[in-house]
């Protein structure tokens, strides 16, 4: 694999959090598609990328290698494979992500360790010969077929398109998804008609968000924020969803399969000590309250976000014992401005779990 290698360096990116998901969208002489960046689990390599897409690198490129059954490339400055933004990064990794479909995004370089840069690669089908070789860092979410029929283009015996496949923009969307609770990635645990907490954090610069939530696909009405709660009044299986959508033309769904009886780390099931949490008064003006009880020791940390997803200030308390204690929240933000009146979300972490309310700020 062809590409001009340069000296190693680790980049200090980033004036967003390195956590979640981001969204990149190719605009193509042969259509759009949309990928989701890994930028919680490989922050250089993401954030490398998109770095370099804020920056117009990839305006008016070229995939410059195409092999059919196999990947689609680009980041080379001169449209030959032998280009770079003239540095390289770490090999990033993880064993966590694979080139286990179609869609796969990854960075190209050489058989050198810690020789990519800025020329990346789009898997056609599954390559599971690549994994522990190359950093993958997203996936495809939409469009796949356009990368599917680039995949498919005459080539040249070097592997170069003859007809020229421009990327006419690359840039990054006005969305990120920060963090997700309940944990999604296994069932949910609930016990009939008790409340379950759901809440998405997303972020973005100028665009509007919204946030829409369904219990199997009904939508919730008057459900409109980034917390959701529920109680499940019967034993059996749920499927929630919130539909997160950015007036930057993307909308992207998170969802959780509901069930009772199933063991969750970081869920309600009854088997673990969850902690207690209140805030009061609610609504409140000047200070708010908040109380909790600890049911084992723990690392504490409590967090505020107003409805747009933005956090407003964080704070942690430390390690603390099993028994009652109290916090306050002055109602200022972290660099000590008041916050105006509406609706605030606290998030308290002790240990593995985590629990969510909600609080009316007045100001007088």
């Amino acid at each position: 694999m062809r590409f001009l290698i340069a000296i190693v360096f680790v980049i200090a990116i980033i004036s967003t959090p390195l956590s979640g998901l981001a969204f990149a969208r190719w605009h193509t002489s042969m259509g759009s598609f949309t990928a989701e960046l890994y930028n919680e689990i490989v922050p250089i390599t993401a954030n490398n990328f998109i770095l370099l897409t804020n920056n117009g690198f990839y305006n008016n490129k070229i995939f410059h290698r195409v092999v059919a059954g196999f990947v689609i490339q680009d980041g080379c400055p001169y449209g030959t494979g032998y280009g770079g933004p003239g540095w390289t990064i770490v090999d990033e990794i993880s064993p966590l992500l694979n080139h286990n479909q179609a869609g796969t995004l990854a960075m190209a370089k050489t058989s050198a360790p810690n020789s990519a840069g800025s020329q990346y690669y789009i898997t056609l089908e599954p390559t599971p010969n690549l994994n522990g070789n190359y950093a993958v860092f997203g996936k495809i979410i939409e469009g796949l077929e356009n990368v599917l029929a680039i995949g498919l283009v005459p080539v040249d015996a070097n592997s170069k398109p003859i007809t020229p496949v421009n990327i006419l923009q690359l840039r990054m969307l006005d969305l990120q998804i920060s963090s997700v609770y309940p944990d999604n990635s296994a069932a949910v645990a609930y016990n009939p008609g008790e409340t379950i907490s759901f809440m998405v954090e997303a972020y973005t610069n100028t665009a509007q968000l919204s946030y829409s939530w369904y219990i199997n696909d009904n939508l919730q009405s008057g459900q409109n924020d980034m917390i959701f709660e529920n109680a499940f009044p019967s034993i059996g299986s749920n499927m929630v969803r919130c539909m997160v959508s950015s007036s930057d033309s993307i909308a992207y769904n998170v969802e959780w399969t509901v069930q009772s009886g199933v063991a969750n780390s970081d869920n309600l099931n009854p088997a673990i000590a969850m902690p207690s949490l209140t805030c009061y008064p609610n609504p409140f003006r000047n200070n708010l309250e908040i109380d909790y009880t600890l049911k084992q020791d723990a690392e504490v940390s409590f967090e505020v976000f107003n409805l747009k997803g933005q956090k407003v200030t964080s704070f942690s308390p430390a390690r603390k014992a099993a028994g009652y204690w109290k916090e306050s929240w002055d109602t200022k933000d972290e660099k000590g401005k008041p916050c105006p009146s509406g609706v605030y979300i606290i998030r308290m972490k002790a240990g593995a779990n985590t629990i969510i309310r909600k609080s009316m700020l007045l100001r007088d």
